[in-house]
């Protein structure tokens, strides 16, 4: 609004100075105040103009700081699975009909597969979509009933029941983290290269039981075998009773007919 009155002020300014060429006199008067009265206008403009300038930077940083925070922004929180999952090893899989882990969930194209020759894929999705993948298989593995999965050729999702024979052929170095660096134990993440399966175990309720669990069941176990081996005394003492009675019914009737 400032600037536009200014443009007005100046519009009438320049209505007021005479236009005939007899006035050059007053027009040379005139024209320090003039200059003078511009000037001012002009430092006004330009104050209105960066102040214009200030508040359009500061709404295009608000925009900005909104955007980062619907998007994440850089300080935005690594990926989180709902489910934990342990670490179990790298082992191999020689795709024989009885696979160690039998069946197939998922492959995901994003993480790219191991060539025939062995070679690894080029790119780098690898990294950011390894945690994602692996939290994937976890959930399919609970959905089916299984508590085992493992990832073999990068990107494909195996399983199986919570007794697989996972280490049927043997363990494998063939198992690569992030970067495709080879899996050590401080690695969080692995993969299975071609023909290899890195083995996890979903850390659930399902099929993870607590230390008080298990020595509940312990107890009710070692209740069941009390209970069975003083059933088996109990009827090997009626069995020796039985053989014990009729071994003396059997010396009575001998001693009768003597």
């Amino acid at each position: 609004m400032a600037v536009s009155k200014a443009h007005a002020l100046k519009g009438e300014e320049e209505k007021e100075e005479p236009e005939t060429a007899g006035a050059g006199e007053d027009k040379a008067e005139a024209a320090p105040e003039s200059e003078e009265k511009e000037k001012a206008t002009g430092e006004e403009e330009k104050g209105e103009e960066a102040a214009g300038t200030t508040h359009e930077a500061d709404a295009t940083e608000d925009e900005g700081s909104a955007d980062n925070e619907k998007q994440g922004g850089d300080d935005a929180a690594p990926f989180a699975c709902n489910l934990k999952f342990k670490r179990v090893g790298c082992y191999a899989d020689k795709g024989k009909k009885d696979r160690p882990l039998r069946s197939f969930i998922m492959s995901d194209a994003d993480l790219g597969q191991t060539t025939k020759k062995g070679k690894m894929p080029q790119g780098d999705k690898f990294n950011g979509e390894l945690p994602k993948f692996a939290c994937k298989c976890a959930n399919e593995a609970i959905n089916d009933g299984n508590a085992v999965f493992g990832i073999q050729n990068l990107a494909e999702c195996w399983t199986g029941p919570d007794d697989s024979k996972y280490d049927k052929d043997g363990a494998s170095q063939d198992c690569v983290t992030f970067d495709y660096a080879p899996c050590n134990d401080g690695a969080e993440i692995c993969a299975g290269k071609k023909h290899s399966n890195f083995v996890y175990y979903v850390d659930s309720e399902e099929h993870t039981k607590s230390k008080e669990e298990i020595k509940k069941e312990f107890a009710e176990y070692t209740k069941k075998v009390a209970k069975w081996r003083k059933d088996q005394e109990a009827k090997k003492a009626k069995k020796e009773a039985k053989a014990k009675k009729a071994k003396k019914s059997k010396k009575s009737k001998k001693a009768k007919k003597e």
